[in-house]
């Protein structure tokens, strides 16, 4: 019995004994009275209306009654097993009386269910019985009706379980608590007659110092629950801090972006005059450093991803060699500027590696201008070569070199050198963490060596696998068509999807694989047969026959942009920064004449930025503003505009409001809508609401299912029951250098500065 271990500790045998007599003696009652109860109905049932209730009354009674008779031979043999058969009796009782007679009333019985379970067996059993009423009443009451279930029935149902599971708890604690009181208080004072007049002192003061330590613990919990408060509000704050301030710094950035493209790409956007070349590098090298630093806000939400161990990856083959050359040209007029030399080394004949490009080059961008910060005067070198199964980069400088003590603390969070040497330091002890877990999510590691006023060498390895590349093949029809190069055993995923963003999306989160998206079927079956794919992703219910028998198939719905819009009542969403390319490509998917655009906006930079976008299709007279919600609502009433750009956040009436007001004015409801707003829904927090499909033309064998079964169960079980299976925390990036480092050192010699 669930009470009988807990009171074994606290009292003696009799207090033991006394509860499990109590239990089985209430359980036999509580058998009694309600099985007569039922008898008596069934009898009036079957005497009175014979032919309207006796049939399923005698079905009703023949699931019952035996759960009912078991019970009772049992109670005083197994009482656990005895009253798990009758409450799971009277539970299936109920279900099929409700199936049998057509009546939804008959649920609300399932309310004494956690009554007699917390009377019989204690709170825990209680609690259980209200969770599986819950479920009967949400899952399965409205399958078992022929008719819609009314509404509040499910609730009633499950609050007046929740209301007699109370009453429940109160009456057995009180009851059981008098027992234990009684049998305790005989004891005590039987054993105290005979000490009361020698310990009465020391009993006093005994009571009162636990009176004292009692009301201490107390406050210490208080203390320790409005701590934990207080933590769990802070983090809430940070997350939102962190996320308002990177949405808010897209709005800059989109217009830096915007325009330098623009002036770069388009002049026909500014009546045709020509950028003078020398301003051309400088505006190529500022709109590819917006583009980086764009990438980086959105970094700042993947440190907090990283934290609780979930970010994504964008996997591309990259040539390592193309990579380094790259962020070297970025850094390379500051490393100038300071006079120093930037010398860079890179192996001939590296493998292309499967790995993040912008993570890498992050990395990469973190180490040289650490290097360049902290190195007063001499050289940074870039050395890469291949170890093994492994290739090496390293970063080497002639600054001051980092002290012995400080070397396990430099990729620490929020931490630097406790000996700062250079007057320009300001970083945030982020750059350095940042990418040593950038490196492990790669299955890479992270180290550092320096010698103190000599220099520093921060180094990290990338593993070279073989991989499958995707590159374009030219198809009949004058379309690109994706082409695998084989050779290697990676795990690919076809998608078939309209929006060429689904792959990308899902390339992000499907670390270990390889996700390879068509927009149609003709497509996907030529893809198919030539890449032998592991699976087949797709929301169309209509697969076509030609597919291979063992191949799997998996229908759901895809996050796509467009979904996300559909539900906010738009037809497409885009998310600030957005290309020209981006923008037209949108406009074109509409699939009518667009002569007229109402651009509503609350930055005037942004409304000037999409008008310079749409100049060279649409007339600047044909481009209306709107800089909040109640201005686009009366445009839109006045102008019949044919297609409106929306900004979700606005002041007055939002981006929301306004689609929801064309959405019940039926002249305004056929109006198209482009959501473009940094404060879009995330496409991994939109509810995909349809159900997964998992299918073979062949079949599946048990050890299939049941994996598959294992894999289902282990991603969508309660949170509580993963709390046993956390994955290890991932090891220390090393000090040292790999071990491979000492038999083939860089061509560069000496180690470099402090960071």
């Amino acid at each position: 019995m669930w009470y009988t271990p807990r009171m074994l500790s606290e009292t003696d045998s009799d207090f033991a004994s006394a509860t499990a007599e109590l239990l089985q003696s209430t359980s036999r009652y509580l058998i009694l009275v309600t099985g007569g109860v039922y008898l008596t109905w069934h009898v009036l049932a079957t005497v009175g209306w014979p032919d309207e209730l006796g049939l399923q009354t005698w079905l009703v009674s023949l699931t019952l009654v035996p759960a009912y008779a078991l019970a009772l031979y049992l109670i005083s043999r197994h009482f656990l097993i005895a009253q798990m058969i009758w409450l799971a009796g009277l539970a299936v009782a109920i279900t099929f009386a409700i199936y049998m007679f057509q009546l939804p009333e008959i649920g609300f019985l399932y309310s004494l269910l956690p009554l007699i379970a917390v009377i019989t067996l204690g709170w825990p059993a209680g609690v259980f019985s209200e969770i599986v009423i819950t479920a009967l009443a949400w899952r399965v009451l409205p399958r078992l009706l022929v008719w819609a279930l009314p509404t509040g029935y499910p609730w009633a149902i499950v609050a007046g379980g929740a209301f007699t599971g109370l009453v429940g708890w109160a009456a057995t604690r009180a009851l059981f608590t008098v027992t234990r009181w009684s049998l305790f208080s005989f004891a005590q004072a039987r054993e105290n007659m005979e000490r009361a007049r020698q310990h009465r002192a020391q009993a006093v003061q005994l009571l009162k110092n636990l009176d004292q330590a009692y009301y201490r613990l107390e406050r210490a919990n208080a203390a320790l629950v409005a701590a934990w408060k207080a933590a769990d509000e802070a983090e809430r704050f940070k997350a939102e801090f962190v996320t308002n301030v990177s949405h808010e710094l897209r709005t800059p950035l989109n217009l830096i972006v915007g325009f330098s493209e623009m002036m770069m790409t388009s002049p026909e956007s500014y009546g045709g005059v020509q950028l003078p070349g020398p301003y051309r590098s400088d505006l190529n090298a500022i709109y590819h450093s917006a583009r980086h630093l764009l990438a980086l806000v959105d970094d700042v939400l993947d440190l907090a991803r990283i934290e609780v161990g979930k970010i994504a990856l964008v996997r591309e083959e990259v040539d390592l060699a193309s990579l380094v050359e790259e962020a070297a040209d970025i850094v390379r007029d500051y490393i100038a500027a300071k006079g120093l030399e930037l010398r860079v080394h890179v192996e001939d004949g590296l493998p292309a590696l499967w790995v993040d490009r912008l993570r890498i080059r992050q990395v990469l961008l973190n180490l040289l201008v650490n290097a360049a910060r902290f190195t007063e005067r001499g050289w940074i070198g870039v050395d890469v070569s291949r170890q093994g199964d492994e290739v090496v980069v390293r970063v080497t400088d002639t600054g001051r070199g980092i002290p012995a003590q400080d070397l396990p603390k430099v990729f620490e969070e929020f931490r630097s050198t406790e000996h700062p040497i250079s007057q320009w330091h300001s970083g945030t002890g982020l750059g350095l963490p940042i990418s040593k877990k950038f490196v492990e999510l790669h299955h890479g590691r992270m180290g550092v060596e320096s010698t103190y006023r000599q220099g520093t060498t921060f180094w990290f390895t990338l593993p070279c696998s073989p991989t499958l590349a995707v590159g374009p093949r030219p198809s009949h029809g004058g379309r690109s068509e994706p082409v695998v190069r084989l050779g290697a055993s990676e795990r690919i995923i076809v998608v078939v999807h309209d929006d060429p963003h689904v792959a990308s999306l899902l390339q992000r989160y499907l670390d270990g694989y390889r996700v390879v998206g068509v927009s149609d079927w003709k497509e996907a079956v030529t893809l198919v047969e030539d890449i032998k794919p592991i699976a087949l992703m797709t929301d169309d219910g209509e697969v076509p026959p030609s597919l291979p028998d063992d191949l799997l198939v998996i229908r759901c719905s895809l996050p796509s942009g467009r979904r996300v819009a559909a539900a906010l009542g738009a037809d497409d969403l885009l998310v600030k920064p957005v290309s020209r390319q981006e923008l037209l490509a949108a406009i074109d998917r509409v699939g009518r004449p667009v002569r007229r655009v109402l651009i509503a906006d609350d930055d005037p930079e942004i409304v000037r930025l999409f008008r310079r976008m749409l100049r060279p299709r649409i007339p600047a007279r044909d481009c209306l503003e709107a800089y909040n919600g109640e201005e686009a609502l009366r445009l839109v009433r006045e102008e019949r505009p044919d297609l409106v750009l929306l900004d979700l956040v606005m002041p007055g009436t939002d981006g929301q409001g306004v689609l929801e007001q064309m959405s019940a004015d039926p002249e305004l409801a056929d109006i198209p809508v482009i959501i473009v707003s940094a404060h879009a829904q995330d496409h991994t927090d939109f509810q995909l609401s349809s159900p997964i499909w998992l299918s073979k033309a062949r079949g599946f064998q048990l050890g299939e299912l049941v994996r598959a079964l294992e894999a289902t169960l282990g991603a969508l079980s309660p949170g509580w029951q993963r709390l046993s299976s956390r994955e290890p925390e991932p090891a220390e990036a090393p000090v040292g250098s790999p071990a491979s480092a000492s038999s083939s050192p860089p061509p560069t010699p000496e180690p470099a500065g402090a960071h």
